[in-house]
């Protein structure tokens, strides 16, 4: 059996989804299909996801019959992935437009699927994420010029009396922090606190050393991008992935936009902390 799967089967179902002439024709079957981007069924659970996801909508491609993925297969297949930096921006995308519905129906069975193709992915292409099981300055003493303290920044954009990843540490001396104290906040203090972590690396990685000259929601979505995939893990990582609110937050929350429009002399004078 073959099966279409990838932005041309996201298409099929929903039209709006555009794909270029040239986009690639992803298929899972046992032999590769001229013309197409082959997905061999012995990897990534590929085989597994064709038999229990497949729809009875057909396409004919190159004289070959196409059963077109189903939009949960679609949406599991997306998710297994979107830890991953590559074309994060575009998957990100098509994910929350068009199949968070789909992900969200998801039941027990599907979500050992997801997480057995998860595994399985990050065998295959292992990315490498921080140790947080260490001291915060050994953990913030990476390769990223730092013109502030970071700390400092959380303080700056913090929602709250303090910045609410000190709520989860489990040691204040590490940058480890509990999940039961994650599982305690609210769903909006979750996406405030990711919200916090974003705002100090946009500040931290682009606005700063472009002199405020970059653009704030770039800035915003560029940090949002790294916390879902190489700066981040576990389930604050998850949290980030699925949380619709998020881009939100870079485009609408007055606080960010007003500090990111503020030049730094006229910012970091007001409580001047540099390293």
């Amino acid at each position: 059996m073959n099966v279409l799967i990838g932005s041309r089967a996201l298409n099929y179902w929903f039209p709006e989804a555009q794909v270029r002439p040239q986009s690639d024709w992803d298929i899972i079957s046992n032999d590769p299909i001229d013309g197409s981007e082959w997905h061999d069924p012995a990897i990534l659970y590929n085989q597994e996801f064709a038999d229990r996801y497949y729809s009875h909508h057909t396409i004919e491609f190159n004289g070959h019959t196409l059963r077109v993925m189903s939009p949960i297969g679609l949406a599991l297949i997306k998710r297994s992935h979107l830890w991953r930096d590559l074309s994060f921006q575009k998957h990100v995308t098509h994910f929350h437009k068009w199949l968070f519905t789909f992900y969200n129906q998801r039941d027990i069975i599907d979500q050992q699927f997801l997480q057995r193709r998860i595994d399985l992915t990050k065998q295959m292409f292992p990315q490498g994420n921080p140790n947080l099981m260490q001291k915060k300055d050994d953990f913030f003493a990476d390769a990223v010029t730092k013109k502030y303290d970071h700390d400092w920044l959380h303080e700056l954009f913090a929602y709250h009396d303090q910045p609410l990843y000190v709520r989860l540490l489990r040691d204040p001396n590490l940058a480890w922090c509990d999940k039961d104290k994650w599982e305690a906040l609210s769903d909006e203090e979750k996406t405030q606190c990711v919200a916090e972590e974003v705002y100090v690396i946009s500040t931290e990685r682009f606005l700063v050393p472009n002199d405020w000259k970059y653009p704030a929601k770039r800035a915003f979505m560029k940090s949002a991008d790294k916390v879902c995939t190489t700066l981040c893990s576990g389930w604050f990582r998850d949290f980030a992935i699925s949380d619709h609110s998020l881009p939100q937050k870079g485009s609408q929350d007055p606080f960010f936009m007003i500090l990111s429009k503020l030049s730094h002399i006229s910012l970091f004078t007001m409580s001047y902390n540099p390293l």
